[in-house]
Formats: C-alpha cells, structure tokens, sequence
C-alpha cells in the first residue's frame, strides 16, 4: 500500500475511492472497503482520509482516537487498500466548496472514476457537500457514485462516536462486535522499574499515544502479537498507584506462560474483557494475591472464549 499527502506532488488515475475520518475502521468502514474491492476492476483502490477531525482542528479540541494514524494505515492495508492519502485539516482545504472539492481532489488529483461512499456523507466547506450533490454531477465530472447503507448493531448505526463511547465504559466485548476486530494498543516496549519480577510477575510496558483514546484504568483479559504470533495476557492501564508516584498511564501486560524477551520489540495488545477497576493496595503482598486471582480468571475466560 502506497502512502501519500494530498500536499505531494502525485497525481492519480482511473481510480475507485472513498472518503472520511475512519476512525477505528468498523464494520461500516468495512462495508466500503468492500465495495471498492468489488468493483476495482483493476483500478487503484484509494483511501482519502483526514489527519485530524475539521471539529478538532476548527476548535482546537484535539479528540482522542480509536486508532492512531500509524493503526489505521495498517488496518486499510489489512482491507487491500492500494493508496492510502492524507489530508491534512488545513485551513486551506476546510475552504474548498463542494463543487471545488469534487473538481481539484477527487478528480484532478485523485483522477476518481467511482466514488464510494455512505447515506450520510458530507464533505466541502461547511460541509455542504453530501450524497445528493455527488448523484447530480456524476456526469458533469465523469464519475460514478456507489452510496453504501449503514451498518446497524442492536437496531442502532453503527458509528466511531458510538464505539468512542463503548470504550470509554470498558465494554470491550461490544466494542469489538462493532469495530469487527480486537480494539488494540500499540507500542514499543519500554523498561519499566521491573517491580513485575520481584512478584514473579514480569510485564511488558508500552506507553500509548496521546492521541489514543484508552478503556477506563484496570485490568483485562488481552492477548498480545509479537512478530505475528499470539499469546494469551493479562494487561492493567493505569498509573499502578500501589507501586508508582506519577500519573502517566501505561499498559502494563503480563503474557501468560512466555519466556521470551520483548524489551525494545513492537506489540500489539488486543482488549477483550473488562476483569476489575484499578485499585491501591496496602501492601506487595496483597497486590501479588490479586493478580493470582486476576490471571486465574483471565485463564478460566480465554477457556471459555477461545
């Protein structure tokens, strides 16, 4: 997959291409990723996506993210997405009218023969631009438009503000029903203070991106990738208060029955179950019998589950 700015000096033809935000790459998402790759017919398929949301940039509200920009590129090359281009919400292009939208991005520079998209599109300054306005130029600009339903979870739409606010409830289970996918954490592994050993309980730290938007502080039943396998984990995100003074959070992730060094690798931690809020505790040795009793209950769920 190729990686591109709206900014660089490309131009593109003869292409299928769809537009948004796409954070965290659900089902909706995925439902037109699909319609791309169905009716590529050799054409590129492109991706047109926006570095930050034009709320946060207008406002200068910077909302956290279900992926970061280095997830969802992953994520749209998992769906074989063949270009992959930001936009950066730059004053500059908040201003474009729908008509100069269509016209400068989506064909000049994008050369798009398709355009996929969903019922509640809206693009332009102002966000004027929507779905009727893209059915009526079809052949003023020479493009054919594929409008895509939404996808629907328990009656609802469904949507990244909703699975935002599944995730800030810890609702993993549901937040991966809608997302299709594991919601994960990515990182390098840092060292720690390696208190983990003292209690026969070493951890692989990562801390995430500001931007990420993280599940309530506690512990989880989580599995961790490393170079592509699977191990099953258990993961706190939190401060740790038993043991630390600071307040940055971390993702703290114990793999279960792993002997291996990962100090300095790349992780990918996936979320399923919510175990128990974090908590202080009096003393070491009432933390190391809680994790006994969290790790048993993580063993007994990854049971059950997998």
């Amino acid at each position: 997959m190729q990686c591109i700015s709206i900014t660089d000096n490309i131009k593109l033809k003869n292409t299928i291409v769809t537009i948004g935000k796409f954070d965290g790459i659900h089902k909706g998402h995925e439902k037109l990723f699909e319609e791309i790759r169905k009716n590529a017919n050799g054409r590129q398929k492109v991706v047109l996506t926006f570095e930050t949301s034009p709320k946060a940039f207008l406002e200068d509200n910077a909302n956290k993210t279900i992926v970061t920009e280095s997830e969802k590129q992953m994520l749209c090359k998992q769906q074989n997405i063949d270009v992959y281009m930001k936009m950066p919400m730059k004053k500059e292009f908040l201003a474009l009218t729908p008509e100069m939208f269509v016209k400068d991005i989506l064909k000049e520079k994008i050369g798009a023969t398709t355009i996929v998209c969903g019922t509640d599109f809206h693009f332009g300054a102002m966000a004027k631009g929507d779905v009727e306005f893209l059915r009526s130029n079809q052949k003023k600009y020479g493009y054919n438009l594929i409008v895509v339903e939404k996808e629907q979870y328990h009656n609802k739409d469904i949507s990244s503000t909703s699975i935002r606010e599944k995730i800030s409830k810890g609702d993993m289970a549901e937040v991966n029903e809608m997302l299709d996918h594991p919601y994960s954490v990515i990182g390098r592994v840092e060292h720690g203070k390696q208190l983990g050993r003292t209690i026969n309980f070493p951890t692989a730290n990562i801390i995430p991106e500001a931007v990420k938007l993280l599940p309530p502080n506690g512990v989880y039943r989580t599995k961790v990738v490393i170079n592509g396998e699977k191990f099953d984990s258990i993961t706190n995100v939190g401060v740790n208060p038993t043991v630390e003074s600071g307040k940055k959070i971390k993702v703290e992730t114990n793999i279960l029955d792993y002997e291996g060094d990962v100090y300095g690798e790349i992780i990918q931690v996936l979320f399923f179950d919510f175990i128990r809020p974090e908590r202080t505790f009096s003393n070491m040795e009432e933390l190391k019998q809680q994790i006994q009793r969290d790790t048993e209950k993580c063993r007994t769920l990854a049971g059950r589950k997998n």
